[in-house]
């Protein structure tokens, strides 16, 4: 399932870290951006690695590469999400490479780093018409390593028919938030909203309530780790008060599948997820149930603004490629408008160009709609080496500060002095 793969992007990708090992020690002199592609069409082979149901729907794809490109042939290796990290680390340690992969956003920095990606070339593409979220997440050291391809961010989805019948509309700030899920609860919901405790990458959930009151996790150099500020703490403060007033449960779910029953029947009225969960709630629920009590909402800005977090996929190519010119033309033809857009109509993924969604469902559906407004102020983690370790840790203080163990001033606290000791990775 398609939808599903983003979670593993941003999920259960998250918990594997790199091991440095080959060209690792090579990062600290990772070069400049290669030559120029030109505009002929690709030739040779070309062999890629693409991951999960993306790596079995590809070759429906590329049939259009090949009419516009008819002496290239792309060769398409599908590669389990779960296994893929080991086996691109492998690949660039012994020099025995693809042409080019899919990469997972969280991933990037650290395949980054070993030295084994080329830099985007020069004009390849235009920047500017990728979601701004998306091109941050493709950087490491201010450079590019990757094009934007598919893109994923989360809303808030709601019970529709009990905010109706409470006389609420979905929340458009923090002062709403309490007022309509306590209202969602007189309706008969023993929890009004769903939020992640602690289980593994729970800070895609909770970074964002800091992110909307102001934060900024780390500095403009990317030299530290900046938890320790006053908006930070607002933020969290925000995430504490939804279990303190009861609003949301203090075991929030751990596994996929486990909150929607809970949602179809009522017990639970609202959750913050992705475009995934369309599919999700109308497996547990049937179709008319998403289409008659299924509502769905930009996530209610703070202070700042109603950041959520942005994942998704990109394209890298390998330093080691043998057919470098043209596997940067078949990342080129991935990331036009219409290929974008015929990609969703395959796969689900949501374009991470910004000019697709002004074409067929991406341009009507308005749950759609919803995302494509997320999307404009969607953020990325930091793009450093050692931040998969550090989410390590805001799971485990989020998990604390969830279940009452702790204040949200002692937990930014630790995390600010494990991250410091963890670092940063430093410039490379």
């Amino acid at each position: 399932m398609s939808k599903l793969s983003k979670v593993m992007v941003g999920g259960l990708a998250a918990t594997l870290i790199l091991t440095g090992c080959g060209r690792a020690d090579k990062g600290s002199n990772r070069g400049s951006a290669g030559a120029p592609i030109g505009g002929s069409p690709a030739t040779g082979d070309i062999s890629v690695w693409a991951m999960g149901t993306e790596g079995e729907l590809l070759p429906k794809l590329i049939a259009g590469f090949k009419k516009t490109n008819p002496d290239a042939k792309v060769h398409v290796t599908a590669v389990p999400w779960q296994d893929y990290t080991k086996k691109v680390e492998t690949a660039i340690a012994s020099g025995d490479t693809p042409d080019a992969t899919l990469v997972g956003s969280v991933d990037l920095p650290n395949f980054a780093a070993t030295g084994g990606l080329d830099q985007v070339p020069p004009k390849l593409v235009d920047a500017s018409a990728f979601y701004s979220g998306a091109v941050r997440s493709t950087t490491a050291d201010g450079a590019a390593y990757a094009v934007p391809w598919y893109v994923e961010t989360r809303s808030l989805y709601y019970r529709k028919d009990m905010a109706q019948a409470a006389g609420v509309s979905a929340p458009k700030t923090w002062s709403e938030y309490p007022t309509f899920l306590a209202a969602l609860q007189k309706e008969g919901a023993k929890w009004g909203l769903s939020l992640p405790t602690g289980a593994t990458a729970s800070w895609q959930g909770v970074l964002p309530f800091m992110w909307q009151a102001g934060a900024r996790v780390m500095n403009g150099d990317r030299t530290r780790f900046t938890f320790d500020t006053p908006e930070a703490l607002k933020g969290l403060e925000f995430y504490q008060s939804f279990f303190t007033s009861k609003l949301a449960s203090r075991n929030g779910p751990v596994s996929l599948g486990e909150i929607e029953p809970q949602f179809v029947a009522g017990s639970t009225a609202a959750l913050i997820s992705g475009p995934w969960e369309t599919g999700l709630l109308k497996s547990a629920g049937g179709a008319s149930f998403v289409g008659d009590k299924v509502g769905i909402a930009p996530l209610p800005a703070g202070p700042k603004s109603n950041a959520s977090y942005i994942g998704g996929g990109h394209w890298a190519v390998f330093k080691d490629a043998k057919n470098r010119d043209g596997a940067w033309k078949f990342v080129r033809w991935m990331s036009q408008p219409g290929v974008q857009k015929q990609w969703y109509d395959i796969s689900g993924d949501l374009p991470a160009v910004q000019s697709s969604w002004n074409q067929g469902e991406l341009a009507t559906d308005p749950f759609l709609a919803v995302f494509r407004s997320q999307l404009n102020t969607a953020q990325p983690g930091p793009n450093v080496t050692t931040w998969k370790q550090v989410t390590a840790v805001v799971d485990a203080e989020a998990e604390k500060v969830a279940k009452g163990v702790s204040s949200p001033k002692a937990a930014l606290r630790s995390i600010q002095a494990k991250a410091s000791t963890i670092g940063t990775g430093g410039p490379r």
